[in-house]
């Protein structure tokens, strides 16, 4: 509980907003974190479960009118599965969802976010190896046409003379998205970032050590 914590006062039009910090009696914060590792030898792999909780009360000020409650919780869990074969393939996968939302007077917004990673290994020999990784990004509050993005990279490596010359093959961004778009809410509005992402591209590598 903090009994004195630094809170705004903003003021918002059309044309800017301006936020200065008060000062403002008693905030309550809430977090538990909870993380689970266990080994299924059956399938000689690792299973991962995180899940966390986190809860604020605070106040603040809008447009010089009286403070205001605000509410905030976030829910988190997520599931990893990670393989631990003795042969040449290996795997990493998992999820996590995010649920925040963000309560006042007059406002309520709540939105749901996901991950999702698959993660291939392939080492077919001391000398030959080949490293996957895919990635899926969904942010439940953006329209259905920007809220779902891909990704792939690829990298081949082969060694010809151990600690002495190897080469490589590396692609990334092969599903070619050209934007990411992410979504935040607060207790006075939403926004959206988005970001312009290289093409893709495939580039070969030579690495030698004197």
């Amino acid at each position: 509980k903090n009994f004195d914590f630094l809170s705004t006062n903003s003021i918002i039009n059309h044309e800017y907003t301006l936020s200065e910090k008060i000062v403002i009696k008693d905030r309550g914060l809430f977090n538990i974190t909870s993380e689970l590792d266990y080994f299924l030898k059956k399938i000689s792999s690792n299973v991962k479960l995180d899940l966390g909780y986190s809860k604020s009360n605070y106040k603040n000020v809008i447009n010089n009118v009286n403070y205001r409650d605000v509410t905030s919780n976030n829910y988190r869990c997520g599931i990893e599965l990670r393989s631990a074969f003795k042969g040449s393939f290996n795997f990493h996968i998992g999820t996590k969802w995010n649920v925040s939302r963000t309560e006042t007077t007059l406002l309520n917004n709540e939105y749901t976010d996901n991950f999702t990673f698959l993660d291939l290994s392939f080492v077919f020999n001391e000398k030959f190896n080949v490293q996957v990784k895919t990635e899926r990004y969904f942010f439940g509050n953006l329209n259905k046409d920007n809220n779902t993005h891909y990704f792939l990279d690829c990298d081949a490596r082969y060694i010809i003379k151990k600690n002495k010359l190897a080469i490589a093959l590396s692609g990334k961004n092969l599903f070619n998205t050209d934007t990411f778009r992410t979504y935040s809410i607060s207790d006075i509005g939403t926004s959206t970032i988005e970001y312009r992402l290289l093409e893709r591209f495939i580039l070969f590598k030579m690495e030698y050590r004197l």
